[in-house]
């Protein structure tokens, strides 16, 4: 150690650890904490540059849905006056749901009454119907049917995936008179 000393004089390597200790304070205290809040701004400005484009690609989908409701496009649902339909017109159920299935270009394979819920003072009438067709047009089916006057209301849908399409069946309960 006295030959460190005799080159180097104890004022210099004090003046040295001084000055390094300053260096490394700096650097711990300056220079690390910026180069963090750097990285995190970094991030953020990562994080709203994917914001802008992904808001950039949806601008023009957020013009349509601004103007459709101008243009009138969007209609409400048909709810006519319940008035339920005679028993003596209880044959007419199948073609009235034929019809409906035509307007949504669906294909009726059957609707028939349920024979049980006909007979007595019964003030509904329980239809089974059978349709083919795709899942949209089975929309326009439903939404057509609701247009019906006698529609009570829908109790079941059981829809089935086939290799010639989709099979929808259904109970459509009717009210009678």
């Amino acid at each position: 150690m006295e030959k460190i000393y005799a080159i180097i004089p104890k004022r210099s390597i004090g003046v040295f650890f001084a000055c390094l200790s300053g260096v490394v304070l700096i650097v711990l205290a300056g220079i690390v904490p910026q180069q963090r809040s750097v990285a995190r701004l970094d991030n953020r400005i990562a994080s709203l540059q994917f914001e802008i484009e992904e808001q950039k690609k949806l601008q023009p989908y957020y013009k349509v849905l601004q103007t459709a409701p101008k243009s009138g496009r969007i209609k409400g649902l048909p709810l006519p006056a319940k008035t339920p339909i005679s028993r003596t017109k209880v044959d007419t159920v199948s073609s009235i749901i034929r019809e409906e299935a035509r307007k949504a270009r669906i294909d009726m394979v059957s609707a028939f009454p349920d024979l049980y819920t006909l007979g007595g003072e019964q003030k509904f009438l329980l239809v089974n119907a059978t349709l083919k067709g795709d899942f949209l047009n089975f929309r326009k089916f439903l939404i057509g049917l609701g247009g019906v006057p006698c529609l009570e209301g829908i109790e079941e849908i059981h829809i089935q995936q086939n290799e010639d399409g989709m099979e929808f069946k259904m109970k459509i309960w009717l009210a009678i008179a």
